[in-house]
Order: structure tokens, then sequence, then C-alpha cells
């Protein structure tokens, strides 16, 4: 949390234009314009903007180092010193007042409040879900924060979301499909915390693999998607309650198309799927019964209804 900056040695930030993004006032020509709430608390007054004091105390005891009021993850102050970077950063990031973002709603907060489905909880280390055996557990062992992916890009400069060559201020690139340049290194963030030889050979999830190579010439064993196929052929597309017209052929989902993690995860957190699981729905549209659903079976396994590159799935079972 203490970013400390010796006095007389401000981070150097490179000249305009810069390509990926900064957290500062003097942004690039078409983002948003100055952002600026006013908190109050009896007596004390807090100015949050969008510039270096937004999130340092120019006043403060300690130069250089996040300011010491904490805020939760409806955007009030909560009358405690913050432990971790999330709770400065929800000063601007959530409640009513939050500060509005190009690609996402505004109030980030909400998605990391108790009540959610799941979330990346804030302050839960690797060591403490053995349930992922994805997680990188003894090459990240901090603790979670927002830093934990909001960061400088490059090692060398300075710390923290400053600025980063990737657009929202992300230390490494995660795409979605409707952005460009999606291809092999579209989740190489997610990876920076979870181990891609484990979600590869899909010990978290039967299909993980498959779903980011796009299901090329896949061979399922027996009775994997609930279906009875004793000649050793493709299964074909969905269980047993899937056999309308239109949804038959082999199980190719995407047909060859490569699915970023984003496609079926958010980063932050979901409202009402466990496993952060939130459907772009860019890319996710209702099935032929209608809706957009994903129901939990148990560890790693699941069903879901919904089209996703044409395929249909309807109850299909994972």
């Amino acid at each position: 949390l203490n970013n400390a900056i010796t006095p007389g040695s401000a981070p150097k930030f490179p000249a305009e234009p810069l390509t990926g993004s900064r957290h500062m006032m003097d942004r690039p020509v078409g983002r948003w314009s100055e952002f600026k709430r006013v908190v109050r608390s009896g007596a004390k007054i807090i100015v949050l903007k969008q510039d270096c004091s937004g999130c340092h105390d120019p006043h403060g005891r300690d130069p250089g180092k996040l300011r010491a009021n904490a805020f939760d993850s409806r955007g009030s102050l909560i009358g405690a010193k913050a432990t971790f970077v999330a709770q400065i950063c929800f000063g601007c990031h959530a409640g009513p007042e939050a500060a509005p973002l190009m690609q996402s709603d505004s109030d980030i907060g909400q998605l990391f409040s108790k009540g959610n489905a799941s979330s990346h909880v804030i302050g839960r280390t690797a060591s403490e879900r053995s349930d992922l055996p994805s997680l990188r557990a003894t090459e990240f062992k901090g603790r979670l924060d927002c830093t934990s992916c909001h960061d400088n890009s490059d090692p060398a400069g300075p710390k923290g979301p400053h600025l980063s060559s990737f657009p929202l201020l992300l230390k490494a690139n995660y795409s979605r499909e409707r952005d460009a340049g999606l291809g092999l290194r579209s989740d190489d963030l997610c990876y920076t915390c979870h181990n891609k030889a484990s979600i590869e050979s899909n010990q978290s999830f039967p299909l993980h693999r498959e779903h980011l190579s796009g299901f090329t010439r896949v061979r399922m064993s027996v009775g994997q998607l609930g279906m009875d196929r004793s000649d050793g052929s493709l299964p074909v597309a969905g269980s047993i309650r899937d056999a309308k017209p239109g949804r038959g052929g082999n199980f190719m989902a995407g047909f060859g198309q490569p699915t970023p993690c984003a496609t079926c995860h958010d980063p932050h957190g979901s409202k009402s799927n466990p496993s952060l699981i939130k459907f772009d729905r860019s890319v996710v549209t209702p099935s032929s019964v209608g809706g957009v659903e994903f129901i939990k079976r148990g560890l790693g396994h699941g069903t879901c209804t919904l089209n996703c590159h044409g395929f249909d799935h309807v109850q299909t079972r994972y």
C-alpha cells in the first residue's frame, strides 16, 4: 500500500502521445473530461480529482504515499485507514458518484459487494483457494488488490496504476473478442496469476482448452456431455435434451474460433453467477429456447443455455 516516493523524486511520465492508457487529467483527446467528487464527513471535506491528489495526499505526513482515507465498495468513507489500494480506488470507482468509464459500468465497487455470487475478493491469497488448481500459489504470494491487475506494464517504470502500454491501466494484455488484435496473447493478464498449463489441461473445467482453442477436431469420451454415442464418432452438440433440428453436427463450438477468457468471465465479479461467470453479450446471445443462463452443478461442472458463435447450448452439460 505504501508506494513511498522520496521527496523530489516524483515519477517521470513519458510525454504525449502515449499509446495505451494513463490515470492523469491530461488524457489523450477523446477521453472523459475531468472528474471531481467532493466527500463530506462531518467537518471534514475530501476532494477527489482526476490528478495526483485523487490518490495521494499532498499535505500528508508521508509525501508520495497513498491517502489514508478508506472507502468501501459502495463508495462511502468507512472511518478507518486504508489497508488495501482498493479502498482508495473505491473513492472514485464505487457508488452512485463513480467516475464514468469507457468500457464498463461506472460503479465497479458493486461487483465486489459481499452479497455477490462471486468476485475477485480483495485481500485473498492464492494459498487460500485450494479449490482453484490453476492459481500459481508459489509465484503469486501477495494478497489480491486492484494493483494485482492494474499496474505499469513496464516493470522498470513507476509502480501502480499511473500508466500502461495496455488499455485500462492493465499490466498485461487482456482482450475481448470485439477488441482488435485478438490472438494467442489475449489472456496474458489472467496468466500472471493462473497457470496456463493448468488451464489448457482442463484441471478446473473439463473444456477449458477446447473453448480457448476453438474446438478444432475435438474428440470427447462417451457420456462426457451427457450423450449416448457408442460408435466412437464425434458427439453431436448439446445434451440429451438438445436434439431438435439445427442443433446437430459435430461439437465444434465457435467453429474453430478461439474464445478469450473475457467471453465467459468478468475479472471483477458477477452478481448472480459463481466462478466469475458473466457472459460478454456482444458475443453470447439467447438460446433457441430463450435466455442466457449458467447453472453450477458442482466443482468445475455446470450447464449453459445460450448461443455462442452460432452454437446453440440448451442446458448443455460440462
